[in-house]
């Protein structure tokens, strides 16, 4: 089972399919379920109750009508298939999430040169632009960012064997994001690296930084410490799931809150001025 749930106005998804035999890509999904999430401001209080509906082309994709959900509030996921292939009696998975604070949002977004130990900016073919977010951090140290980057409205994905970039923010808590007061030598710190053959002069750069718990990051490095395990080197690593069921499901409802900004790259900074 997959499910998430952000902070956006918009369709969220839930997936459900049977496992599969280990490195297969196919998979039997589940039609015809009961899904449904509630959301409250604690666990034990009950709260609205969002349905999801099984999309007519995709079985066992599962879509909510367009709703947002609200940071610090709980939310329980519940689905239930009367008819299955497992067993005689009904499936039941069910899992619970609380959604992680946020910044308020990101005041702009810095696309700056890639530098070298002399602080030039590199102009070979190992020329990249770093993507800086500015923004007010919250104190708290135990967020941790899922950063996804958008070039001209889609991902960005120049690093096939990085499925995604993780950023904690433990020792950046509290400080105005690439303020003054917190940067080394005047270096701004990228959140991501986007390569400059893939980009020309005025495209449009979006970076979404997605708050997710600690639980929910663990369970993404387990996934990338997993991909393309040789067998013959030993056990496929354990993944970690917080679905709970009568039919040892696995899975993660992933509950996330988010903010974005979005810059124009321009080719000139990567132009020498006479101080460099």
């Amino acid at each position: 089972m997959e499910g998430y749930i952000t902070d956006e106005l918009k369709c969220h998804e839930v997936i459900l399919s049977y496992s599969s035999e280990l490195y297969s890509s196919d998979r039997e999904m589940i039609s015809g379920a009961e899904v449904y999430v509630v959301e409250s401001n604690k666990y034990q209080d009950p709260g609205d109750t969002i349905y999801f509906y099984e999309e007519v082309n995709q079985p066992g994709h599962y879509f909510s009508d367009s709703m947002a959900g609200t940071k610090n509030r709980w939310f329980h996921l519940e689905a239930r298939v009367q008819e299955n292939t497992l067993y005689s009696s009904p499936l039941r998975m069910y899992a619970d999430a609380k959604m992680p604070n946020n910044a308020s949002g990101i005041d702009s977004i810095g696309l700056l040169p890639k530098r070298d130990g002399n602080n030039i900016p590199i102009v070979d073919d190992d020329a990249a632009v770093c993507v800086c977010p500015y923004f007010q951090t919250l104190s708290d140290k135990n967020i941790v960012y899922n950063v996804e980057l958008y070039l001209n409205g889609s991902r960005f994905r120049n690093r096939p064997s990085k499925l995604f970039q993780l950023f904690q923010m433990q020792g950046y808590a509290g400080y105005y994001f690439n303020g003054p007061e917190m940067l080394d030598n005047n270096i701004p710190i990228p959140v991501g690296i986007m390569n400059k053959s893939y980009m020309k002069e005025g495209d449009l750069v979006k970076v979404k930084l997605y708050s997710i718990s600690k639980d929910y990051l663990y369970f993404l490095i387990g996934q990338k410490l997993a991909i393309g395990v040789n067998p013959a080197m030993g056990a496929y690593p354990a993944i970690a799931s917080n679905v709970f069921s009568n039919c040892n499901a696995i899975g993660w409802f992933a509950v996330t809150s988010e903010i974005e900004g979005e810059g124009v790259y321009h080719e000139s900074i990567f132009e020498l001025n006479d101080e460099e």
